[in-house]
């Protein structure tokens, strides 16, 4: 806009100073060098109108777009590191009949720390407190650069949504479950590092992701979160175990994750849950449903995850509580180890992982005790106990036994972006499945763009 201001200046000096005389002559109506000049006043206001429109119009066109600014953000993480893990089990006979594994893995493992992954974040202001965003995430192993989530092109989240200022959002399409978004700063591990982390025992906290979920959440007071979100297919496979006949003869049906027609033929979620965090302080509660295939014999009752905890900050330690209720079935469960390699031989808590195992008359609390303290400035400390109990249909078979995690890591922050990692983590029947243990150590870097 200066620069138009200068020019215009200039242009109006050096006709000025051109000495020339512009005043309209005798003869203009008979002579067509008249008729221009004549003609010329009438060119230079008209040239200032325009030139004042266009700062104007300029002017204008700043304002909304300072109202209204957008913004896309490309950013990842890239975790990779060497881990040694030893699983053993004796032979045994019962529900859940297994053969004797004493087996030893040594190589690269991947997303150890934080799920290797790339994404797009974008954000539109809307103005007046309201703005759309959008988040595509897509999962991947970096050691042999394949995608993860099973090839999903964004398989860790695709969502569109709108927020507003001080009140909440709303958000649609695949994404975490509430109990997994607001455990993971409760959570030592950050729901990280494997058989480590809160997932291991509580199993709606394993960084579960329901498809086609609408989600709502508010914020009615500082520091206070509601969330409410409604999956109408989580596209999650799901072992129909009925009254256990199959389960002696590992034939129970698992039915893939599919978005069908009919939608209770669809395998459906109800996540409810609450967040306080402000200052040293953060509570958590958080409440799962899943509603099983209604064209499956064995798809109900619904299985369903209650868990709550809660974190201090004393500024030297951080002090991390968590208890938890699943009846008639579990979720998601966890992988031994950080699941680096597959076909250890060891079942997790839903047989599967990421399936969802209904098995009606089941039960199982679970506890966690954890501690974060930093060293020093760079060096952190994480560390937890954990344990799953079984109980109900469950408690009296020989072949459950609780279950008991005990897990510590050391993290070396080199730069903003980028740390490194050390961690150790022992299982013992693990999964709750009696003489079942699990050793890993590894060792790794995280750089974060």
């Amino acid at each position: 806009m200066a620069n138009l201001l200068k020019w215009e200046s200039w242009n109006e000096s050096k006709q000025d100073e051109s000495g020339q005389d512009y005043s309209p002559s005798t003869d203009a109506a008979t002579s067509s060098k008249g008729f221009f000049v004549a003609l010329r006043p009438s060119l230079k206001h008209a040239r200032q109108y325009l030139v004042r429109t266009l700062i104007t119009s300029l002017g204008m066109l700043g304002a909304g777009a300072a109202a209204q600014q957008s913004s896309v953000t490309l950013y990842g993480i890239i975790d990779l590191g060497l881990e040694y893990d030893h699983v053993r089990q004796n032979a045994i006979s019962g529900v859940v009949p297994q053969e004797a594994t004493n087996q030893s893995f040594f190589g690269m493992s991947n997303g150890v720390q934080s799920g290797s992954r790339w994404g797009l974040r974008g954000l539109e202001d809307l103005g007046g407190g309201l703005g759309v965003n959008f988040v595509l995430e897509a999962g991947f192993n970096p050691a042999q650069g394949t995608s993860a989530q099973g090839g999903r092109l964004f398989g860790r989240q695709s969502t569109v949504g709108m927020t507003l200022r001080e009140a909440g959002r709303v958000d649609i399409g695949r994404q975490i479950n509430l109990a997994s978004n607001y455990f993971l700063s409760i959570d030592p591990f950050q729901e990280g590092f494997g058989q480590a982390n809160i997932g291991s025992s509580f199993g709606s906290t394993n960084t579960a992701r329901y498809s086609n979920m609408l989600l709502l959440q508010a914020t009615p007071a500082a520091g206070l979160t509601l969330g409410a979100g409604y999956s109408f297919s989580t596209e999650l496979s799901a072992i129909y175990a009925g009254e256990q006949s199959c389960i002696s003869t590992q034939s129970c049906p698992e039915k893939p994750g599919r978005y069908n027609f009919i939608s209770t033929h669809n395998m459906r979620a109800l996540t409810l849950g609450a967040q306080y965090s402000r200052g040293p302080l953060d509570l958590a509660v958080g409440y799962d449903r899943l509603y099983g295939d209604a064209s499956q014999e064995a798809s109900s009752p619904s299985p369903s995850f209650w868990v709550l905890g809660g974190a201090y900050d004393f500024k030297t330690i951080k002090l991390s509580f968590a208890a938890g209720l699943a009846r008639d079935g579990f979720a998601n469960g966890q992988t031994q180890g950080t699941g680096a390699a597959s076909s250890s031989g060891l079942f997790s808590a839903s047989w599967t992982p990421g399936a969802v195992l209904f098995l009606p008359g089941a039960q199982a609390s679970s506890y966690l005790f954890g501690v974060t303290s930093p060293l020093t400035s760079q060096v952190t400390l994480l560390a937890s106990w954990q344990m799953m109990q079984p109980q109900g249909v469950l408690s009296g078979d020989a072949q459950f036994k609780s279950q008991q995690i005990f897990s510590a890591a050391l993290t070396h922050q080199l730069s903003a972006r980028t740390n490194l990692y050390t961690y150790a983590s022992y299982a013992q029947n693990f999964a709750m499945i009696n003489t079942a243990d699990s050793f890993v150590f590894g060792v790794g870097m995280r750089h974060k763009f």
